[in-house]
């Protein structure tokens, strides 16, 4: 199952059918899990993420039990609000992040306790699918040596076998009681069950390249399948070759092969999303007590390395992540309390209000927005009210990225 392969498909789902492959749970709530082999960093980069202290030692399966840890999601935008304000409290948008343990060959037939590690990706809603790229002789690989792109293809492989496993004993059930199979009260064909189950086990194209109507996306996100899920590649590289990136010495080739191999993404814009970090260089700064030391680290790097562009690729991850599962969020601000409120990407206004309270959704009348980049360009609220940037948006709206909001809610029915 060659990851390259992927490039004999050309065909591009539509953002809605993808959205729908990719729907999951309907909760706001989404969790990341951070996959791969053993003894590529993944404990490291969930404790750089998370801030955590989760064990990261050098043998297989040193994580058994899962992790799971939020992490703020970091936004300029939020930074100048708070800034302008003042206020009292700030409370970020955030993703929860899961670190689950090394899979293995052989996971989806119980190889390295592979069937319960898989039984945790499939309690997320996403996938950081992690590969190393850095060779280290006093860091040890299940597979003897260091090849992402093999690595990635194994734990795809994985995936796809526990997939087909799931759906062998679907279609097994269906064949002995009807011509359907009810799930999560949805109706699933028996034809289009064994359709999956034959592309899982006979191509190597991702099933979200296939040219599903969006009634069978629909009824195909009902499965949960792993090889489903949203998908973000990481790739851990060798500081050298992480800072040659950044210093004009091109993208790395691996890199490269996973923008190019993965295909159609899952994430609902539809866009393959790689991002290249080294987790030396995250740990250190990770490591720094606070931000005045960890700018004093990046300027030691700028100048030792002469990369006048480096910046923690932490961020890049985070917004990786939080936009492969759907998510955005819109602002209410003001002195008492600045507040990002996440949601689900497409939710209409009775829906963002239903974030802060579920009577709001209820008892919605109306919903007053302004773009942050007008409040940011005129200066005020009033300026922008000024200017006609200030609108009243019924039911139907749909509230968008970076929108602050202000609902106005009617009294709470009997």
């Amino acid at each position: 199952m060659a990851v390259h392969r992927r490039l004999l498909s050309t065909f591009r789902q539509s953002d809605e059918v993808l959205q729908a492959l990719s729907s999951g749970r309907s909760s706001n709530n989404l969790k990341m899990g951070i996959v791969g082999m053993p003894n590529i960093g993944k404990s490291s980069l969930f404790n750089i993420l998370t801030s955590s202290s989760v064990p990261a030692a050098n043998y297989p399966f040193c994580t058994i039990d899962p992790s799971e840890s939020r992490v703020a999601v970091p936004d300029e935008r939020m930074d100048w609000l708070v800034n302008h304000v003042q206020p009292d409290n700030t409370v970020h948008a955030h993703l929860t992040v899961m670190d689950i343990a090394g899979l293995v060959r052989g996971a989806a037939k119980g190889e390295g306790l592979g069937n319960a590690f898989l039984a945790n990706i499939a309690a997320v809603d996403g996938i950081f699918h992690l590969v190393r790229a850095f060779k280290d002789t006093n860091i040890t690989h299940v597979e003897n040596s260091v090849d992402p792109l093999r690595d990635a293809e194994i734990i795809d492989l994985e995936l796809r076998l526990k997939d087909a496993d799931q759906l062998a004993a679907l279609i097994a059930k269906s064949e002995s009681k009807s011509t359907s199979r009810s799930l999560n009260g949805a109706a699933i064909d028996k034809d289009l069950l064994k359709h999956v189950h034959n592309l899982l086990t006979t191509s190597t194209n991702p099933l979200a390249c296939e040219p599903w109507t969006l009634e069978e996306a629909k009824a195909l996100s009902q499965l949960r399948l792993l090889s489903l899920k949203p998908v973000v590649h990481l790739v851990n590289l060798s500081e050298e070759d992480y800072l040659s990136s950044l210093n004009g010495g091109g993208e790395p080739a691996v890199i490269t092969a996973l923008k190019s191999g993965a295909g159609a993404n899952l994430s609902v814009d539809g866009n393959a999303q790689v991002v290249g970090y080294s987790g030396a260089i995250e740990g250190l700064l990770a490591d720094m007590e606070n931000d005045e030391e960890r700018l004093e680290v990046i300027e030691d790097i700028k100048k030792s390395y002469g990369v006048a562009n480096f910046k923690s690729a932490v961020p890049s991850i985070v917004w990786a992540g939080y936009h492969a599962v759907g998510l955005t969020h819109y602002f209410t601000y003001g002195k008492v309390e600045v507040r990002a409120w996440t949601l689900r990407k497409g939710s209409k206004a009775p829906q963002a209000a239903a974030v802060i309270h579920s009577d709001f959704e209820k008892n919605f009348i109306a919903a007053e927005v302004m773009r942050f980049e007008d409040l940011k360009e005129l200066g005020s609220e009033e300026a922008v009210r000024a200017a006609g940037k200030y609108v009243t948006r019924g039911k139907d709206a749909l509230i968008g990225d970076g929108d602050i909001v202000n609902f106005r809610i009617g009294k709470k029915k009997a």
